[in-house]
């Protein structure tokens, strides 16, 4: 975990079941036929940062996070003919699925034709990153958003402000921080909300050499999804 991590973003799906029975993907291959969560088949026509770009035959292109995706089902092999029969009826013809974009390509919409009814929207500061107030059990907190932080992150001031008093931490855990190494202690939070988004039971940390809160992974991928785009960063539940 780093504060310099970039705030590049991913999609993921609440609620959703796990895809690891499903030959989930392990990376994004460009070129290859995927089904999302939603059994919607598309081409990955990008990846990076663990996120695959994936265009659907509509010419929409929407992200996700590999392991929300698997391989497309195998065409089924066409039937033989049957010796002596008549032959069949022509079928009709279907447009072919757009394929990946060429270099020269214009740049396409991230956002399907149906957006979640649930959306904010927080734009970028001048060095490229989001940040935004959430209440952490009941008391507002400025948080980083930080997607290399694999879960959240509060200073020691912040954790007081929320009713989390050093006495009852345990810090058993270090990590890396711009600071130098840091101790941490694990803890969970009993909600975050976020303007009308509200999760509870939030694997979190308090780190004793941050400056900022950091709201990482733990947090974000319990959203819908999550993407940054155009100086903005958009969360769906």
């Amino acid at each position: 975990m780093t504060r310099s991590a970039s705030v590049l973003c991913a999609l993921v799906v609440l609620g959703a079941p796990s895809l690891a029975g499903a030959q989930a993907l392990t990376t994004c291959a460009v070129g290859q036929t995927v089904t999302d969560r939603e059994d919607k088949t598309g081409v990955i026509v990008s990846g990076g940062n663990n996120l695959c770009q994936v265009e659907y035959p509509d010419g929409q292109v929407y992200g996700w996070i590999y392991w929300n995706l698997r391989p497309a089902a195998a065409a089924a092999k066409p039937e033989l003919p049957t010796v002596g029969a008549a032959p069949s009826a022509p079928s009709e013809s279907h447009p072919a699925a757009a394929g990946p974009p060429g270099n020269n390509a214009p740049a396409t919409t991230i956002l399907r034709a149906i957006p979640s009814a649930h959306t904010l929207v927080y734009r970028t500061d001048e060095r490229g990153h989001v940040a935004l107030t959430a209440m952490v059990n009941g008391a507002p907190v400025r948080f980083l958003v930080d997607t290399g932080a694999s879960r959240v992150t509060l200073t020691a001031e912040d954790a007081r402000a929320a009713g989390i008093g050093r006495g009852g931490l345990v810090f058993n855990q270090h990590s890396q921080t711009a600071n130098g190494l840091a101790r941490e202690a694990p803890v969970t939070l009993r909600e975050i909300r976020i303007e009308q988004l509200s999760i509870d039971n939030v694997s979190a940390a308090v780190n004793e050499n941050l400056t900022v809160s950091l709201l990482g992974m733990s947090f974000l991928k319990r959203l819908k999804s999550f993407e940054m785009r155009d100086g903005a960063l958009t969360i769906s539940w």
